[in-house]
């Protein structure tokens, strides 16, 4: 969807652009003022297409950050992740991942967590996410993961997927 939306915005911004070139041409000219006026819509309408494309690009950067960072927090099972974490398993720098944990935070991309001054605590309890206990598959340890969601066993790594209500 995304894609769509920058490649029409893409062919109606060139299309308008190329309409601006062609209303200062030598019989367009001959116009005058409607000239201007036409080109100027036209630079107008370009204008805004290429801040459409811009703010598009930039949404999706965000979208595909705030996923980054949902799945670890789905992926994790003891309640606390520090930004230390977030920084050395997405690759990320320190400050940014800070940054970017408070804006995403801020606008609501993040949610049933709580920001601390060293790490992000994940609300155990809360209607949209509740957690269960689960035995893992490979070497049978229990582990506390989120209903409907993922983790990885502390003991032998192992992902898995909770199911509903697979209490153990």
């Amino acid at each position: 969807m995304n894609s769509f939306v920058i490649g029409v915005t893409a062919l109606v911004t060139l299309i308008n652009l190329m309409f601006f070139l062609a209303s200062f041409s030598e019989s367009a000219l001959k116009y005058g003022a409607m000239a201007f006026a036409v080109g100027g819509f036209f630079l107008l309408l370009t204008a805004v297409g290429v801040a459409i494309i811009i703010w598009r690009v930039l949404a999706v950067r965000k979208f595909t950050k705030a996923r980054i960072y949902n799945s670890l927090i789905e992926e994790d099972h003891d309640g606390i992740i520090d930004y230390e974490t977030f920084a050395s398993m997405t690759g990320y720098s320190l400050s940014q991942v800070i940054k970017e944990i408070m804006w995403l935070y801020r606008h609501g991309y993040l949610i049933n967590i709580t920001l601390g001054r060293t790490a992000v605590r994940v609300d155990l309890r809360s209607d949209e996410k509740e957690f269960i206990k689960v035995s893992c598959p490979s070497c049978g340890a229990h582990i506390t993961i989120r209903k409907n969601g993922g983790g990885r066993c502390d003991h032998c790594g192992t992902f898995m997927r909770a199911k509903g209500d697979a209490n153990v």
